[in-house]
């Protein structure tokens, strides 16, 4: 069956040596000698770091992206596959400016050094795999291949809305194609997050953590600061509440019209924060009472498991999908929050009636 893996997007530089601490790659990620450097990613930066970090949606040739990018293929090849198809996207806002710049970059050959004593190893091993073919498309049409092709085959119109850390993405689906006069890239949960930052800056000092750490704090509803444990709860519903009203609402008020409302009766949350029952109550308050509103089965895997569809799709066109042995094809979704990577081989595809 597919597998899919959740990496938080958090990276810092670190040369300390570490042995036995995880049990598992994905857990204890120290990519070695990246341009000269080494470096703690996902949940080992969380974890063993002291100011893990990323910038919201950085440029293909930014540390950054490439860093998180090349990591997430290792992990796509999971020891096992020399061959890899790739379907990865971007945000509506950066897809035409980055699209060029990460086929070239993905579309290699990649030889990636990794300490595997953190989980166990011997030390210092060396991933290789040939990147085969490389889709870039925008995250919003990877979420509705995933909701049109995958588990459940929507045939009807349907409108999208992607609630990511970095990006609100807002979209109409027809059968035939996303109308594209609907279609917004906006500001994400980052906008919610300051909101909670900045209240907190006015009784206690913060310069010390990141971004990725208050974030964290945000989604767990506590932070322990001074020593003293406070609960966020009360103050992340209002910060989701104001970036609600000042930011969803008015985007899909100025993006969808009433005849838009008119031709669908459905509308589907998906990213990250579709977790956030707070976030859903609030659609559900404006458009529960004219649209069905349906959140995707595990929301933040949503563009990853698009973007694999589609490797195989492409694979299956050009009529190399049963040809290619040693071959995974993996969607890869870089987020401002985590990185998803969502693996298939032809064995499984066939299995799950892809």
């Amino acid at each position: 069956m597919e597998r899919s893996f959740v990496i938080p997007s958090a990276f810092e530089e670190n040369a300390t040596e570490f042995h036995r601490v995880a049990e598992n790659f994905v857990d204890a990620i120290k990519i070695v000698d990246f341009n000269g450097k080494d470096y703690l990613v996902g949940n080992f930066a969380l974890r063993e770091g002291i100011s893990p970090h990323k910038l919201i949606n950085t440029a293909v040739d930014e540390i950054d992206y490439q860093l998180l990018a090349v990591t997430g293929l290792v992990v796509a090849s999971m020891g096992r596959f020399s061959n890899l198809v790739v379907t990865a996207g971007f945000p509506y806002t950066t897809y035409q400016s980055y699209r060029q710049d990460a086929e070239q970059f993905m579309r290699n050959k990649f030889d990636v050094k990794f300490d595997s004593k953190p989980f166990g190893g011997k030390g210092v091993e060396k991933s290789s795999f040939q990147v085969e073919n490389v889709e870039i498309m925008t995250e919003i049409d990877g979420c509705i291949k995933a909701i049109r092709d995958g588990s459940i085959q929507e045939k009807n119109n349907f409108l999208v809305a992607s609630l990511g850390y970095g990006t609100f993405e807002l979209a109409q689906s027809m059968p035939k194609g996303v109308v594209h006069r609907t279609t917004s890239s906006t500001k994400g949960l980052h906008y919610a997050v300051n909101i909670v930052e900045n209240e907190l800056k006015k009784d206690y000092y913060l310069n010390l953590l990141t971004e990725q750490q208050i974030e964290r704090a945000f989604q767990r509803g506590i932070i322990v600061l001074d020593r003293k444990r406070i609960n966020l709860k009360d103050l992340r519903l209002k910060a989701i509440r104001s970036y609600y009203n000042e930011v969803i609402s008015p985007t899909i008020k100025r993006k969808i019209t009433n005849e838009d409302f008119t031709n669908t009766e459905l509308l589907y949350l998906v990213g990250g924060g579709a977790m956030y029952t707070e976030l859903v109550d609030m659609f559900r308050e404006e458009f529960g009472s004219f649209l069905d509103i349906i959140i995707y089965p595990e929301p933040y895997l949503c563009a990853g498991r698009g973007y694999c569809l589609q490797s195989i799709s492409k694979s299956k066109q050009n009529g190399s999908f049963d040809n290619m042995e040693n071959t995974a094809y993996v969607g890869l979704d870089i987020g401002n929050s985590n990185t998803v990577v969502y693996v298939s081989t032809p064995e499984q595809s066939r299995e799950s009636g892809d």
